[in-house]
């Protein structure tokens, strides 16, 4: 027999790549019903490869701007570190090394390095970050709520939600455009006295405020929902449980780096 083991929908209609790029924004849940009765490669390839098309092209614009940040935050550093007691020859060592730092990101960032590298870091933060949630939620419904599903369906749930990166990508690129800044407001971070250009010289309690609250922003919080009508749909569970998995392991990681940012600049004051 050739034909397929996969089941079809139980609606019997079937969704092509270019509905359910469109529809997991519109309509999610009929998507990942689609997604719970069968998945094909393409439900995670073709959505990682344009969310990391778009976030390439998104770093790229935005390059010299970040290259500015860059340079502020080594010059910053240089000076925590640089003190009155040390002498003129052991002062002008660590600029030097400063500088090197600084020329080597200057090289970084200049064509055409930017082009290709923008585009590895998307690839490799994009696809590693997506395989490391998957195995999370894998984990989570498959063990924690003893569900039972495949690897690739976790993946495609996972995957397809970065469809809002698009979305993130263009509004990023079309600020920085009309701004000249990277500073986007799209997290809660906008309602702190001070911004990312002036985080380096701010104290550690409130550069960990504005880790925190920078990680609350609008695109994510729509990639937690669909990433949770995902769960509730492919494991077969409430909503309620859904959320507390990915709202619990989300907040799990904003504590982690929140105290990692807190620790860190203690460590470098």
């Amino acid at each position: 027999m050739n034909e397929q083991n996969e089941i079809q929908p139980s609606d019997g209609i079937s969704m092509s790549m270019g509905e359910k790029l469109i529809n997991i924004i519109t309509a999610p849940t009929v998507v990942f019903e689609h997604i719970r009765e069968k998945v094909t490669w393409q439900d995670y390839i073709i959505p990682l490869l344009i969310a990391v098309a778009f976030v390439g092209i998104s770093s790229i614009v935005s390059a010299p701007y970040t290259l500015e940040l860059t340079k502020k935050a080594i010059k910053a550093q240089s000076s925590r570190v640089v003190n009155q007691d040390m002498s003129e020859e052991q002062r002008q060592s660590i600029e030097n090394r400063f500088q090197e730092q600084i020329d080597k990101q200057e090289e970084r960032y200049s064509p055409p390095k930017v082009y290709y590298w923008s585009f590895l870091r998307a690839l490799g933060g994009i696809g590693l970050s997506l395989m490391v949630l998957a195995g999370i939620y894998y984990f989570s419904g498959n063990t924690i709520l003893a569900g039972q599903t495949a690897f690739p369906k976790v993946l495609a749930l996972v995957t397809l939600p970065q469809m809002v990166k698009v979305i993130e990508s263009v509004y990023n690129m079309v600020f920085v455009s009309m701004t000249n800044s990277i500073e986007v407001p799209s997290s809660l971070a906008v309602f702190l006295p001070y911004g990312m250009t002036d985080v380096f010289s701010l104290e550690r309690y409130q550069q960990a405020m504005f880790t925190l609250l920078s990680q609350i922003d609008i695109f994510t919080v729509w990639r937690m929902v669909l990433f949770t009508i995902g769960f509730s749909i492919i494991y077969k569970v409430s909503k309620g449980k859904a959320a507390a998995v990915v709202f619990g392991w989300w907040t799990f990681w904003m504590v982690i780096t929140t105290a990692g940012s807190f620790l860190f600049a203690g460590l470098a004051g």
